[in-house]
């Protein structure tokens, strides 16, 4: 049996040295990641960073808007959703990967879960661009006053310069001047803005990017970094969904969030929105945060609203994986239904936590 001489001492206790260097760097580098994450979900840390990346967000495939959307108005450039406070205890810190349709209510519900990307879809050309205004303007603007400034009437012959130097040689340049003006009429962009400093005096609770400067950073930084990205979606279609999902799942970030304000009860889950939701990639903290306005005034809409007498809204909150088993149980399906197993939490505000009725024999 050979000896180990001195050299072959050195060597091993180099190799040894080696190893726990190396153990130690790892280690460093998994401890900064779990500190500085904010809301993160229990996904992989190490490979998921080179692709959480404004180049590497990009999707493989989007749907194309439909000529008919049979909505009850032309365009909805701004929410109307008046309530999003009862929203917020369930949604802040929640991480993961954030997927919704409509304009600024996702930027409040984004910075609340400090999500780590968010994907804003809609089937509308011009609540699509609407949304890519909204994050340029933040991208530019240091703090909310800034970014309000822009949104203001006053300033519109500085703010289409602004938009020509950024957009003129977009191929959706004329979309996207259009979808301006209309941002700009009345009901809009900016007195939707303007409501949200109203609702918190009425509602103290009711922080969000306009008053919270920490939830305004937190959003620029996710727009600087490319991490908010506005795109052509539908509920219905088969490519921009499965394309998140895709991407979801290939950063092994899960969708946390998917908010659909009231867009489905315009539908009786058909099969490529039943598609959508069931190969979603999500996991157990996962939620779907609806509105709506069909029923509301059955299951109690909250003080507030902005129409309480013509369209009041109720909002609700249920897990992906409860929509998923209702949504495989279930070949009829629509909104009443599931709002008809509802657990009231307070004035306006619900949970689905009920099963599917298990079949008759």
């Amino acid at each position: 049996m050979r000896k180990k001489g001195p050299s072959m001492v050195v060597l091993h206790k180099n190799k040894k040295n080696l190893f726990l260097t190396a153990l130690f760097i790892c280690s460093v580098f998994y401890l900064i990641d779990c500190s500085t994450g904010q809301g993160q979900g229990d996904h992989s840390v190490f490979g998921r960073k080179a692709s959480l990346t404004r180049e590497g967000l990009q999707l493989s495939a989007i749907d194309t808007p439909p000529a008919d959307r049979h909505l009850h108005a032309e365009h909805y450039p701004s929410s109307n959703e008046r309530r999003l406070d009862l929203f917020k205890s369930r949604v802040v810190g929640l991480g993961g990967g954030y997927m919704g349709v409509g304009t600024d209510q996702n930027l409040t519900l984004i910075a609340w879960a400090r999500s780590e990307f968010a994907y804003l879809f809609d089937f509308d050309p011009v609540t699509v661009s609407i949304n890519r205004l909204h994050l340029h303007f933040i991208e530019i603007s240091p703090t909310y006053p800034e970014y309000e400034k822009l949104w203001d009437p006053k300033n519109k012959n500085d703010v289409l310069s602004i938009i020509e130097k950024r957009f003129s040689n977009d191929p959706e340049y004329q979309v996207i001047l259009k979808s301006y003006q209309i941002a700009l009429r009345k009901g809009a962009v900016p007195q939707r803005l303007g409501d949200l400093h109203k609702i918190s005096k009425v509602y103290p609770e009711f922080t969000s990017f306009h008053n919270d400067t920490k939830d305004y950073d937190y959003l620029r930084n996710l727009v600087l970094d490319g991490k908010i990205i506005a795109i052509d979606g539908n509920l219905l279609g088969d490519k921009t969904i499965n394309s998140i999902s895709e991407k979801a799942k290939e950063l092994e970030i899960p969708i946390r969030i998917l908010y659909t304000s009231n867009a489905e009860e315009y539908f009786r889950y058909p099969e490529g929105m039943r598609k959508n939701f069931l190969n979603l990639y999500g996991d157990s903290k996962s939620i779907v945060i609806r509105t709506v306005t069909k029923g509301a005034k059955v299951y109690g809409f909250p003080d507030g609203e902005m129409f309480p007498v013509a369209f009041p809204f109720h909002y609700n909150i249920q897990s992906l994986d409860n929509l998923k088993t209702w949504l495989t149980k279930e070949n009829v399906l629509y909104t009443t239904i599931l709002l008809r197993n509802r657990k009231p939490i307070e004035k306006g505000f619900s949970l689905i936590e009920a099963l599917p009725p298990e079949p008759k024999k």
